[in-house]
């Protein structure tokens, strides 16, 4: 048993929001992670259209998962604020995680938008495909690129900061913060 785990009677986040965040993480870490691996590949190569495959079928889905997280937290219960968190440092959390869900939506779906432009259709994990419902525009794609790599590298860092904070919490201030996100921890006897 881990001493980093959630007692049974500490308040934390549902089961569902406890995967669907440790979830999120893994596919931000693959989405992003992927497209270091493009420069091995030259263009119109399979070993790149991999590449480009994998990193959208991931983007949607991180927005499935933040869809997910949205109806969770409208349908479950969330625990309320730590009582270890001041006010003004509840409010920036509050705001920080506010910034990440637009991010985490507004990246994937620039993203989209940008398959779109260069006239690829979208595809799931070849589940499903979407033909490009726009036409074709080079130029403007080459700007919303731009955007779509703005919004992901700001998700990246926003989320590091996260995590930054996270483990301060557990690690020097040494709160319910991060254990809240936690695995629980079963009571023997």
């Amino acid at each position: 048993m881990s001493n980093s785990s959630v007692p049974s009677d500490e308040p934390c986040y549902s089961l569902p929001l406890r995967a669907l965040h440790w979830l999120t993480v893994l596919a931000i870490v693959v989405a992003y992670g992927v497209t270091y691996l493009e420069g091995f590949f030259e263009r119109g190569t399979p070993g790149r259209a991999l590449i480009w495959w994998t990193h959208i079928s991931v983007g949607l889905t991180i927005l499935g998962f933040v869809i997910l997280r949205l109806v969770a937290r409208l349908v479950g219960p969330v625990p309320p604020p730590s009582a270890a968190l001041s006010r003004p440092v509840h409010l920036a959390s509050a705001t920080v995680h506010v910034l990440l869900y637009v991010l985490l939506v507004a990246t994937p779906l620039v993203g989209i938008y940008l398959a779109f432009l260069r006239g690829n259709e979208v595809t799931f994990f070849g589940l499903f495909t979407v033909p490009s419902p726009v036409e074709v525009d080079r130029t403007a794609a080459g700007q919303v690129i731009e955007w779509h790599e703005l919004l992901a590298n700001a998700l990246v860092v926003l989320a590091l900061l996260h995590a930054a904070a996270a483990l301060a919490h557990h690690h020097v201030l040494k709160d319910d913060v991060l254990r809240r996100m936690l695995p629980r921890r079963r009571r023997l006897g």
